[in-house]
């Protein structure tokens, strides 16, 4: 009897380090990135911060250097959805190509299209594939 306890704990603690690093594994597959609404006019701060969220959350899933992404003033500010472009080619080249993501296009200087919102909440959810497939 003593040596069938003596054989299973020299089992379980050879064995333990491997279930640690399977967990590990699996939580690192895991990313949660929220779905971005936008409501009003300009960019809403609920949108930016989503998006910033989101890109932090990749960031540190897989690395990279992502901008804060401001808007700037009532109306859709370039800068703001140049850097969301930018935080989109960031995350391509970190996830090695991997992931093909489309330029968001904004064509309503006083408020956010559908169809940006539409293309943002689409590549985050491309990119959420991608980190879970590795």
């Amino acid at each position: 009897m003593k040596n069938i306890l003596i054989s299973a704990l020299i089992y379980a603690s050879a064995t333990l380090p491997q279930v640690r690093a399977d967990v590990q594994s699996e939580q690192k597959e895991n990313i949660f990135l929220s779905y971005c609404s936008h409501f009003g006019e300009g960019v809403s701060f609920s949108f930016s911060s989503c998006v910033n969220s989101n890109f932090s959350t990749i960031g540190r899933s897989i690395g990279g250097f992502y901008s804060y992404c401001s808007n700037f003033g009532k109306e859709v500010d370039y800068g703001f959805t140049s850097c969301v472009n930018s935080g989109f080619r960031e995350a391509e080249r970190q996830l090695n190509n991997q992931v093909w993501l489309q330029n968001c296009m904004n064509f309503d200087r006083t408020t956010l299209d559908f169809s940006f919102i539409s293309c943002v909440n689409s590549n985050f959810n491309s990119i959420k594939r991608a980190i879970e497939q590795n």
